[in-house]
């Protein structure tokens, strides 16, 4: 397998960073591993705390077992339809394909230093 698509699939189906650790660009891998992962766990974490709360909701009586109740209490929330979760999703999904990008760019680029040499 070429090296370029290597480090390209690393960095999409693996984690964003990925590929670069292959390329031995380890301060661009952690630029992109460590933005990625600090959005990932602060989504996770906001996501978790938000779900809990209507759980306990749920648990207390003040949500019935009824979907719609359930999904309306999500919306009231902010678990669905929050435009401030969906920026960070799209900041995070514009990190990895970036990463991506990136790593097939550098790899390509060494490839083609190593044959004008």
């Amino acid at each position: 397998m070429k090296k370029t698509i290597k480090v390209t699939l690393l960095s999409l189906l693996i984690f964003p960073g990925v590929g670069h650790l292959l390329l031995k660009k380890y301060a661009i891998a952690l630029g992109f591993i460590a933005s990625f992962a600090y959005l990932l766990l602060g989504f996770v974490n906001e996501m978790l705390t938000k779900s809990q709360q209507v759980i306990d909701s749920i648990m207390r009586g003040d949500v019935s077992l009824d979907v719609a109740a359930i999904r309306q209490a999500l919306i009231e929330q902010g678990v669905l339809e929050n435009p401030q979760l969906t920026t960070v999703g799209y900041v995070m999904l514009a990190i990895w394909g970036l990463s991506a990008f990136d790593a097939y760019r550098i790899a390509k680029k060494s490839k083609a230093d190593n044959i004008s040499e």
